[in-house]
């Protein structure tokens, strides 16, 4: 892949926990961790009913440069939208990652 092709800034985020001290009750927050240029592509999109609403998500295919730092615990947010990270595969070369995501689900 050439790098031009990373055209999108995406912010990648990772969950922080903080305690109320009154009453105790933990929660959470997200917090930026870097902002990096990707190749964020939609694969696949699907609509389903769920508990008597409908609802939709979307598969997003994220290309960004190999980091050690990320996990599937830290999600993506490229124009407003989020998208949280359900798989890293990492290239052979160690020089990129491709990241599958999903939009749309909490």
């Amino acid at each position: 892949m050439q790098i031009g092709k990373l055209r999108h800034p995406i912010d990648i985020q990772k969950p922080e926990y903080t305690q109320d001290p009154e009453s105790g009750e933990m929660y959470e927050t997200w917090v930026r961790v870097a902002r990096e240029w990707a190749r964020a592509e939609g694969i696949s999109g699907k609509e389903f009913v769920a508990a008597a609403a409908e609802q939709s998500s979307t598969t997003v295919r994220v290309t960004l440069r190999y980091r050690e730092d990320l996990t599937t615990s830290m999600r993506f947010k490229h124009v407003g939208k989020i998208y949280n990270i359900k798989a890293i595969l990492p290239d052979n070369d160690h020089k990129l990652l491709v990241c599958m995501c999903e939009e749309g689900l909490a």
